[in-house]
């Protein structure tokens, strides 16, 4: 183990990551949660790093200086969130789509970094993790249902318009999941809920 495997290991240790190293050529894997980090040596000194955050199938390309910053990124809002989760920040809905480092160090305390997420209005965000809570799928009870093929699971009578940045676009009247009807799609948007729709009576015969 070289030098700067003995540093890492020491911050490993300081910060709950697990360090895994060795093969060919030299490399040092670091691991905490669903994160990953990988090292690649050239001799004793640290060529490139790769991090895999959760929710990614493969590894992306980091600066061997920002190894250190994530290790020290807070393990609680590391866990919060993964690439291709649904969330809402603020009212807006929008996929989590990667994360990033903020440039500047903090005052205390760990490294922030920032989730990157697409909305569904097509504008890209970066919130912190806090600030971004997951959304749950659709209830059970609402099986396969999309936000334009509800069916007879339609609890709300909704005026709705295609998805599209054209605010002339026609409206149309449509029953939703109670879901959808607070969330829309990705392939309308909802811009009024008219009404509950009444639940039928099944009579019994005596």
């Amino acid at each position: 183990m070289n030098k700067h495997q003995d540093l890492l290991t020491t911050k490993a240790l300081l910060t709950g990551w697990t360090l895994t190293s060795g093969g060919t050529p030299p490399a040092a894997t670091l691991t905490r949660d669903a994160w990953s980090i990988l090292i690649l040596y050239s001799g004793d000194i640290p060529d490139t790093a790769s991090l895999l955050p959760p929710g990614r199938a493969d590894y992306d390309t980091i600066p061997v200086d920002d190894v250190d910053r994530w290790m020290k990124c807070s393990r609680e809002e590391m866990t919060l969130h993964t690439i291709g989760e649904r969330v809402t920040v603020g009212g807006r809905v929008g996929t989590v789509v990667g994360f990033r480092l903020e440039d500047r160090p903090p005052a205390a305390g760990p490294w922030r970094f920032r989730l990157q997420v697409v909305y569904d209005d097509g504008v890209d965000g970066d919130p912190r993790p806090a600030s971004a809570v997951h959304l749950s799928p659709a209830p059970a009870a609402a099986g396969e249902c999309a936000g334009w093929q509800c069916e007879d699971l339609g609890t709300r009578m909704c005026l709705v318009r295609e998805y599209t940045r054209d605010a002339s676009a026609p409206l149309k009247r449509k029953p939703l999941c109670e879901y959808h009807a607070e969330y829309g799609d990705r392939r309308l948007t909802v811009v009024r809920v008219l009404h509950q729709i009444p639940t039928p009576v099944v009579s019994e015969e005596v």
